[in-house]
């Protein structure tokens, strides 16, 4: 008996991991997509696989550091004003999650979560051929104030009850990992487990290479909604042309929310603006990823050169980029490593699907047994892509996936 033809709408990380688990069961896929593989955040994300990062965006100390960096414009959180009244639910929603009964149930959701990530993820690239893509040399959390210093390490000993190594160095420490490093530097980590990828967006172009190899079908064209039928869905484009498909996936970030919403799931997403910039001759050496947890902004040493980047700008979909907030991360970034060179670097700014409650959307659609979401992961789209392909591979399939997807359902909200 042959299986249903699946269309999965998204060609970024988590579209691509999801073909590719569907593929390899024997699920003939086609991708459609805007622009193609890697056209929007999944191209300029800070390449991490964060998998030890088990702490909701949303906890009830937050407000107070977020108050603080909301009274810079250009600090490491902003609202535009022109969004600031759209963005409102959201934030009230987000407040609802800090509170701690909440915030202790999403953190043991992407405990579940994550520790599935690293060995889906070794799947993946191992069937793929693109295991050669992966660094293994950890990541360093960074500070210049002692108490930020401190309150650091409760959430290291979280961590650690979970079973993540994080060790904690002194100043000189760090400066002998990094010699680059200013003497700005206080403290900080280094957390072993940690990984990244070469380059983001290469591996997802390598990924879309293999997936055509396997016989799955790319198309270009904007999905402008889904009308569900007895057979399937059938997909209506904004060009007015329409596709039948016996199943469907969304996984289109930021997009998502309004496909969604037109079949009748009113899912609170809403975008988180990340800001970065890429410079193929920086003039310094950074051996591994490093975080500024106190700024809001990392440093990823990339096959094409060094990217600094993060930040939160919450500014809808429409707003123009600010690149000043560019140039103002650069500037901190002077100040941990002063020889810093940026001419020449590359500037963007993408898109980030966030949820209040720091938890993607890993689902059927809610009154459609023949759609399927997967979208919402925020910061950590490529870390958890290849474990939601395979749990929404699984639910197609109609297997149990090996993580409980209840915490992930679309009528949670």
């Amino acid at each position: 008996m042959s299986k249903a033809k699946v269309h999965v709408v998204g060609a970024g990380i988590v579209g691509l991991a999801t073909a590719a688990s569907l593929v390899q069961r024997g699920y003939e896929v086609t991708i459609i997509d805007r622009e193609g593989p890697a056209a929007g955040a999944s191209q300029g994300n800070a390449a991490a696989i964060a998998w030890t990062d088990v702490a909701p965006m949303a906890s009830p100390g937050l407000w107070k550091q977020a108050l603080k960096w909301l009274a810079d414009p250009l600090g490491p959180l902003t609202v535009r004003p022109a969004y600031a009244l759209k963005i409102l639910p959201w934030m009230l929603r987000f407040m609802a999650a800090s509170n701690p009964r909440r915030v202790a149930r999403s953190t043991e959701a992407l405990v579940d979560l994550n520790s599935a990530v690293v060995p889906a993820w070794e799947r993946l690239w191992r069937v793929s051929g693109t295991h050669n893509q992966v660094r293994r040399d950890g990541c360093l959390q960074l500070f210049d104030a002692l108490s930020s210093l401190e309150r650091a390490r409760g959430r290291w000993a979280e961590q650690r009850l979970y079973g993540i190594e994080v060790e904690e160095l002194d100043a000189g420490a760090l400066r002998a990992l990094e010699p680059d490093l200013s003497e700005r530097v206080v403290g900080g980590a280094l957390v072993p487990g940690w990984m990244q990828v070469d380059e983001p967006k290469q591996l997802c172009l390598a990924l879309a290479d293999w997936l055509r190899g396997q016989g799955v079908a790319f198309a270009v064209g904007e999905v402008a909604g889904l009308q569900p039928n007895a057979a399937g869905c059938d997909l209506v484009l904004k060009d007015g042309g329409r596709i039948a498909s016996e199943r469907v996936v969304i996984a289109c970030g930021a997009w998502s929310k309004t496909l969604a919403s037109r079949l009748g799931d009113k899912i609170p997403l809403d975008t988180e603006r990340g800001y970065n910039i890429t410079v193929p001759e920086p003039g310094v050496l950074v051996k591994r990823m490093i975080m500024l947890p106190g700024h809001g902004f990392v440093m990823t040493p990339l096959s094409t050169g060094l990217r600094v980047g993060g930040a939160v700008e919450f500014g809808g979909l429409d707003l123009p980029p600010n690149w000043n907030r560019v140039e103002a991360m650069t500037a901190k970034a002077r100040l941990f490593f002063p020889n810093l060179d940026t001419a020449g670097g590359k500037r963007w700014m993408g898109f980030r699907p966030s949820l209040p409650d720091s938890l993607p959307v890993i689902s059927r659609a809610s009154r459609h047994d023949r759609i399927f979401y997967a979208f919402g992961h925020a910061h950590h789209g490529l870390t958890q892509s290849a474990i939601t392909g395979e749990m929404i591979a699984d639910m197609i399939e109609g297997k149990t996936p090996a993580v409980d997807p209840a915490p992930f359902a679309a009528n949670r909200f």
